[in-house]
């Protein structure tokens, strides 16, 4: 079994699998996709061995079955988008679906903004929101949401919350460390930075072996943490 297979086997599920989790008929989950009310698979293997994402778009993916690969967490969302449906009916739940992330995502950020990290974007100094930047903001990971992305790149996205935590942290310490590419750093820089490192290590996915050379996880965690532990040595 490939790497990549086994990495799928551990943290996603295939069509039938992730339905028969939900105890819908796949039929039923391609229902709920079409309607835009939950996620579409992270990621998409094809008969051609190439793997396919949102994030990454197209890799090599040589001994790798093909199918469509749900994130084992997104069950959650299927969970709610289901008792949607049933309560309100298909032509109210999508909207509420949106509603009811874009508020808890909007309340998080707000509270991110205020003890993790100031977002220029969406809040003024004062903590005021910016109201353009903020629904921008929220507009774009609800579109991002519907891709399958989180799946991906988030450790447990099971929530709103969640989801803007891991990028609330991304934000900072890619700001902190110039994107990953920043080498000199002082003692105090280092010791104030590598518990940032240690939080967004907590909530990034691992990623794949398809992925991983580019991935934030690389970039922000496994290469920046010798550099920062060195210059708390020296």
């Amino acid at each position: 079994m490939s790497e990549l297979q086994l990495y799928l086997n551990t943290h996603f599920l295939n069509k039938a699998q992730f339905a028969a989790a939900c105890a819908i008929s796949e039929a039923e989950l391609n229902d709920l996709l079409a309607a835009q009310i939950l996620p579409d698979p992270s990621y998409v293997v094809s008969e051609k061995a190439t793997i396919n994402s949102a994030v990454f778009g197209e890799s090599d993916a040589a001994d790798t079955v093909a199918g469509d690969y749900f994130r084992d967490t997104h069950i959650t969302w299927c969970n709610r988008a289901k008792q949607l449906v049933a309560e309100h009916g298909w032509a109210a739940a999508p909207e509420l679906m949106k509603q009811e992330f874009m508020r808890d995502y909007i309340a998080a950020l707000t509270e991110l903004n205020a003890s993790v990290w100031h977002l220029q974007d969406c809040f003024e100094a004062d903590g005021t929101a910016n109201t353009t930047g903020l629904m921008k903001n929220a507009e774009s990971h609800w579109k991002h949401f519907l891709l399958g992305t989180f799946g991906i790149c988030t450790a447990n996205p099971v929530s709103a919350a969640e989801i803007a935590r891991k990028g609330v942290l991304q934000e900072k310490l890619s700001h902190l460390t110039a994107n990953g590419s920043k080498t000199d750093f002082s003692a105090t820089e280092a010791r104030e930075i590598l518990p940032v490192v240690d939080a967004f290590a907590n909530a990034a996915m691992w990623f794949s072996p398809a992925e991983y050379a580019r991935s934030s996880r690389k970039r922000l965690v496994d290469d920046m943490r010798p550099r920062l532990q060195a210059a708390i040595a020296t």
